[in-house]
C-alpha cells in the first residue's frame, strides 16, 4: 500500500498539523480584548521571532552548511545574495513603502508555493501522482484554498486590521463589495472544496489521507487567519504556525535521514540534530531582530535591551537605512529565492528523492 504520509504518521500529525489546529483554538478562546490589540511583545518573541525568522535560517543546512548543496547551487547561492542586495538597495533608495509592497507580494507568492509543495509530496507519496481527476484538478483546488482568501483581503481593503509586513503594503485594487456577494464567494469557496473532498474519497478513499488533511488544514488555516478573523494576533499566529514549523521540521528530517545514508542512525540522532539545527538558528534569529532594532525600528527594546545595547539611534531615512534594510533583507529575501530550487527532484539535489519520496 503507498505511504499515505510524508515523514511519517506519528511525526506529520505532532509537528505538521497538530500545532495549527491548537493554534486554531487558541484564537478561539482569546478574549476580544487580545484579538482586537497588535501582537504583543511576549507573542513576537514567540511566534515571530524564535519561529517565523527563525525558519528562514533553517534553509542554511540545506544551503551553505552542507558541502554537496554548496556544489550543486554553486551559482545560486554566491549571486543571489549580491542580486538581492542590489535590488533591495535600489528600491528602498527610490521608495521604501514600494519595497515593502514588492516584498510582501514576493512573500506570499513563497508561502502559497510552499503549501503548494507540501500538498505535491504528500500527492506522490500516496500513490495518486499520476491519476487524473474529473471534476476538479489538484492544482486548483489548493491555489483556490490560498488565493481566494488573499482575493478576499484586498477586496476589504483597507478595512482588514492586519498587514503582511507593515501598513498599506498591499494594494487596494477594488472598492469594497457588499456583504451578500462576499457571503456568494465564500460559499461557493467551501463548495468548490468539499466537492474536491468528495471525489478524493470516492477515487481513492483514505489513501490519500495525509494529502486530504493537508488541504483542509490549508485553506482553514488561510480563511480563518486571513477572512474569518479581523485581528492582527490571529493573521500572525495561523500565518507563522503553519508556514514556520513545517520546514524546520522537514530541515531537521532532511538533515538526519541525509546522515543516516551513510551510516546507522537512530532516534538519540535525530534529536541531537534537532537541539543542534534549533539553537543555531534561534541565534541568527535573534542577531537578525536586534539589527533591525538596532538599526532601523528600535521597537523591540522591552526583550533585546536585557541582552543588548542601543549605542546609536536607528537610520529612519536616506542612505543609510537603505542600505542597512537592504542588507538585513538578504536572508529572508534569499530564503524566498533558494527554496524555490532547493527542494525540487533533479540531479542538483541528489537525496531528495531516496529522503522524502520513497
Amino acid at each position: 500500500m503507498p505511504n499515505r504520509w510524508l515523514l511519517s504518521k506519528k511525526i506529520d500529525l505532532i509537528f505538521l498539523f497538530l500545532p495549527v489546529w491548537a493554534i486554531w483554538a487558541v484564537c478561539f478562546m482569546l478574549p476580544e480584548s487580545i484579538l482586537n490589540e497588535s501582537v504583543p511583545l511576549w507573542m513576537w518573541v514567540m511566534f515571530v521571532l524564535l519561529i517565523d525568522v527563525s525558519h528562514v535560517w533553517s534553509s542554511l543546512f540545506r544551503t551553505y552548511l552542507s558541502k554537496d548543496d554548496r556544489q550543486n547551487h554553486k551559482k545560486l547561492l554566491r549571486y543571489s545574495p549580491l542580486v538581492v542586495f542590489c535590488f533591495s538597495f535600489l528600491l528602498t533608495l527610490f521608495s521604501v513603502s514600494l519595497f515593502w509592497t514588492v516584498l510582501a507580494y514576493i512573500a506570499v507568492y513563497h508561502f502559497v508555493k510552499q503549501q503548494y509543495g507540501f500538498f505535491m509530496l504528500y500527492k506522490y507519496k500516496s500513490g495518486t501522482f499520476d491519476q487524473p481527476k474529473k471534476w476538479i484538478s489538484d492544482k486548483f483546488a489548493i491555489y483556490l484554498s490560498m488565493l481566494y482568501p488573499i482575493l478576499y483581503w484586498h477586496l476589504m481593503l483597507p478595512s482588514r486590521s492586519f498587514n503582511w509586513f507593515v501598513e498599506n503594503d498591499f494594494i487596494t485594487l477594488f472598492n469594497t463589495p457588499a456583504p451578500w456577494l462576499l457571503n456568494i464567494f465564500s460559499t461557493v469557496y467551501f463548495l468548490i472544496l468539499l466537492c474536491w473532498v468528495i471525489e478524493e474519497m470516492y477515487l481513492y478513499r483514505l489513501k490519500g489521507i495525509g494529502k486530504i488533511l493537508w488541504l483542509l488544514t490549508t485553506a482553514l488555516n488561510w480563511y480563518l487567519g486571513i477572512v474569518y478573523f479581523n485581528s492582527d494576533v490571529a493573521f500572525t499566529l495561523t500565518n507563522v504556525v503553519a508556514h514556520g514549523i513545517p520546514y524546520m521540521v522537514l530541515v531537521i528530517f532532511y538533515q538526519h535521514k541525509k546522515g543516516g545514508l551513510d551510516k546507522p542512525v537512530n532516534k538519540k540522532s535525530a534529536w541531537v540534530t534537532a537541539f543542534k539545527i534549533i539553537n543555531i538558528i534561534i541565534l541568527f534569529a535573534i542577531i537578525e531582530e536586534y539589527c533591525w532594532d538596532l538599526f532601523v525600528y528600535q521597537e523591540k527594546g522591552g526583550f533585546f535591551s536585557a541582552f543588548f545595547d542601543y549605542p546609536i539611534n536607528p537610520f529612519s531615512t536616506g542612505i543609510l537605512q537603505s542600505l542597512f534594510i537592504a542588507l538585513l533583507t538578504i536572508p529572508q529575501f534569499v530564503h524566498y529565492i533558494i527554496d524555490g530550487y532547493i527542494w525540487k527532484n533533479n540531479p542538483k539535489n541528489p537525496h531528495l528523492k531516496e529522503i522524502l519520496l520513497k
